[in-house]
């Protein structure tokens, strides 16, 4: 009796709490849209905009838009926060789907809702109605602006009841500054930012010392120097630390929309006094920003002193300030790139100490960008500095060996061919020491662009030949298939040496005859690489005639692989389709047994224009 009672307990929630699948979205959401089952109306509210694509643009304006109340003020967060991100798809639905009517719908009804819920007393609706406001404002025409979002944002900018509907204000007189245009915003917004800034709340101040980037740049270098300059150097000095750091974050975007001259002669003096300040949270703020402050100096004068200040964050590991060295780390190859490299000498004994820094992150980060060090300071100092730098790395934990793998190429482009040889070597004992795979992964992808940079007849080219023959051996798929470009690159690169191409040739096209039908396959992917890479006589001449043997394979995965190389490289390719053994192939393939076979040997799948990403996506 109490298993009957139960089931059917279970039978009354699962009714009274499920939506009847039967009913179209319109309908489900009319008749849930009220239920006090928070789940059911998420469910709906997510599909909110589909549902005013299913019922179209008159039903949806009868039936769905006078129930959008009901959400605004729904008792759950969660639904609300939902709402908010659909406002802007279901706006941009309406004003293509009614146009003018559409339009409308827009202004005076979902521009309303969002502005509402920018004061929602949950943090992550207010959030999102933020970011969702700036995407609507998008939609709002030039003619409207003022009416709609301008005078609506200085309303809740002179809202006294909550100092939210001001901070809200002075991020959003900032996010929406060029929608406003260089007129409202001299005219109307510079007055209201600035009587903002005066506000007795320092969370308003501080989210005007966070916000002035946008405005800066909309209302032009002169205005800004004269009217939002001030402002920002006075909450540069406020009371309250927190106004001084947000103000020390935003030293960049400010720094960007003002003059040469203003930049020199007030914002270094300010930027001084802020790391000089006495709260640490403002000191760290102002040095985080100090590598991106002088990268916006292009073209104006860096005395050795201020360059100094940025430098000695390098040492600062030393004295327990570690975040200083990972913060110079990052901003280094900007900072390189403004003085340049006669100034080398200046940064070098700063370089040489993040080299050796305890912090793997600071490694890990000049790592990543070696390449662009060197090719700002050339090849003398990079033969001189960064080499060793490269070599050490080399040496490292992973993350680091991974960082500069990623561009080696590019910085051993810079260097002469010795060491070329000497790094091209190195970076090839890396798979031969390490079990980690993605790190062997990341060499096989660049074997083929290193080999280019060296000699055919070099023993680092014969390393990397036999290197990239040992990783299509790899235990892990996708080392594997990194390789296949590889490969195919190395033969393009020794066909100018005839011993050397024979012997790799030898073991490339020696996989289509291996027992193990995986080689097989193998071989027409590298195949399909070297016609991507262009290799035409390379193809035509020693790989064709094998890739035709596989048609014939008696593995019917080998076949599909080669009519899948049909399909992606070679029917739709000019170069390629009209060919007398690639149309023999294509023939034989479509009359394959294997059904799958057979339609993908005639399929003509789209090509990619550019060759990289066109062997990637293929791959």
């Amino acid at each position: 009796m109490e298993d009957v009672n139960h089931d059917g307990e279970e039978d009354f929630i699962f009714n009274e709490y499920s939506i009847d699948d039967s009913l179209d979205p319109l309908s489900r959401l009319v008749k849930y849209h009220t239920s006090d089952f928070s789940l059911q109306r998420l469910v709906l509210i997510r599909e909110l905009t589909d549902t005013a694509m299913y019922a179209g643009f008159q039903e949806t304006v009868r039936l769905l838009i006078p129930l959008l109340n009901n959400f605004v003020a729904d008792s759950e967060p969660a639904v609300r926060q939902i709402f908010v991100n659909q406002l802007h798809p279901l706006a941009a639905y309406l004003c293509e789907a009614g146009q003018e009517a559409g339009y409308q719908q827009l202004l005076n009804t979902l521009l309303p809702f969002a502005f509402e819920l920018l004061v929602d007393k949950n943090v992550e609706v207010g959030t999102a109605a933020l970011a969702t406001l700036n995407k609507m404002g998008e939609l709002v025409k030039p003619q409207h602006v003022e009416q709609h979002l301008l005078n609506v944002v200085i309303t809740l900018a002179h809202d006294e009841r909550a100092e939210d509907y001001r901070v809200v204000a002075a991020q959003l007189f900032n996010d929406l500054a060029p929608k406003f245009g260089e007129q409202l915003c001299v005219t109307m917004v510079l007055n209201e930012v600035k009587l903002l800034a005066n506000d007795m709340s320092f969370t308003v101040r501080k989210t005007v010392g966070a916000n002035l980037g946008n405005l800066a740049k909309v209302v032009g270098t002169s205005v800004a120097v004269d009217k939002i300059l001030p402002v920002y150097v006075r909450l540069c000095k406020d009371d309250i630390w927190g106004v001084r750091k947000a103000c020390a974050e935003n030293l960049v975007s400010v720094s960007e929309g003002i003059s040469a001259e203003a930049r020199s002669q007030q914002l270094v003096g300010v930027f001084k006094s802020l790391s000089e300040d006495a709260s640490r949270w403002v000191r760290v703020a102002a040095f985080q920003m100090l590598g991106q402050f002088i990268h916006t100096m292009r073209r104006e004068d860096i005395s050795p002193m201020f360059l100094k200040i940025f430098t000695d964050m390098a040492f600062q590991s030393e004295g327990g300030d570690s975040d200083f060295a990972e913060y110079c780390a990052f901003s280094f190859p900007a900072v390189v790139q403004v003085v340049g490299k006669d100034r080398w000498r200046e940064v070098d004994d700063a370089f040489a100490t993040l080299l050796k820094d305890v912090q793997w992150k600071v490694r890990k980060s000049l790592a990543y960008s070696l390449h662009e060090i060197a090719n700002v300071v050339g090849q003398e100092v990079a033969e001189r500095s960064l080499t060793p730098a490269m070599e050490l790395f080399l040496r490292d934990i992973d993350e680091v060996k991974f960082g500069v793998i990623q561009n080696a190429e590019k910085f051993l482009s810079i260097v002469g061919g010795q060491q070329r040889e000497k790094y091209v070597q190195l970076i090839a004992m890396v798979p031969l020491e390490s079990e980690n795979w993605r790190l062997r992964n990341a060499v096989a992808a660049k074997l083929g662009e290193l080999i280019q940079l060296v000699s055919p007849k070099s023993a680092a080219a014969s390393t990397v030949a036999n290197l990239v023959i040992k990783l299509l051996e790899d235990s892990v798929t996708e080392v594997r298939m990194s390789s296949y470009r590889s490969t195919a690159q190395t033969l393009a690169h020794l066909q100018s040496s005839a011993t050397e191409y024979q012997q790799f040739l030898a073991s490339v096209v020696g996989l289509a005859a291996r027992p193990n039908f995986q080689s097989r396959q193998m071989f027409a992917y590298i195949v399909q690489q070297a016609v991507e890479l262009q290799a035409a006589q390379l193809v035509e001449k020693d790989l064709l005639d094998a890739l035709v043997q596989l048609g014939n394979d008696r593995v019917s995965n080998v076949r599909f692989v080669v009519a899948r190389v049909l399909a992606l490289s070679l029917n739709n390719n000019n170069a390629w389709k009209s060919h007398p053994k690639v149309r023999q192939l294509a023939k034989q393939l479509s009359e394959d047994p294997d059904k799958d076979t057979a339609m993908m040997s005639v399929a003509v799948l789209p090509r990619l224009e550019n060759a990289h990403d066109a062997a990637a996506y293929r791959k």
